[in-house]
């Protein structure tokens, strides 16, 4: 259960980080948690899509990348182009997390394996 508790929290603070960094240095009009946190589950959705309906990876990310902007730059309040900036930081640092941290485990397969886990350690009869 510990384990899962700190996956979603590293999470949230490795998903949120670029956001902020990128919503300061390029001073984008409405930089507040909610409307971060909102555009970092759009790109995400976004970017599972890609993956789910798009069979050339790389052709993915960029589709990824390119209707990320769209997301930031809705959620944000700012330019396109400043969007695309800030999702791109988003999705370059969870690439580097998925490859370094997670050996190239996709991250919602990481967080199913982690709920699996605390469900046995929580209800060992459950199964």
């Amino acid at each position: 259960m510990m384990a899962l508790i700190l996956f979603v929290g590293a999470a949230l603070v490795l998903a949120l980080l670029p956001v902020y960094v990128g919503a300061r240095l390029l001073r984008v009009g409405n930089p507040a948690w909610w409307a971060a946190l909102l555009a970092v589950v759009a790109i995400l959705a976004l970017q599972d899509l890609a993956m789910k309906y798009i069979d050339d990876i790389e052709l993915a990310w960029l589709a990824a990348c390119l209707l990320g902007g769209f997301a930031f730059s809705l959620m944000l309040d700012t330019s396109y182009w400043r969007g695309l900036v800030i999702g791109s930081l988003v999705l370059g640092l969870q690439f580097a997390v998925t490859q370094v941290l997670l050996d190239g485990q996709p991250p919602a397969e990481a967080l199913n394996n982690r709920i699996l886990a605390a469900q046995e350690e929580l209800w060992p009869e459950y199964r």
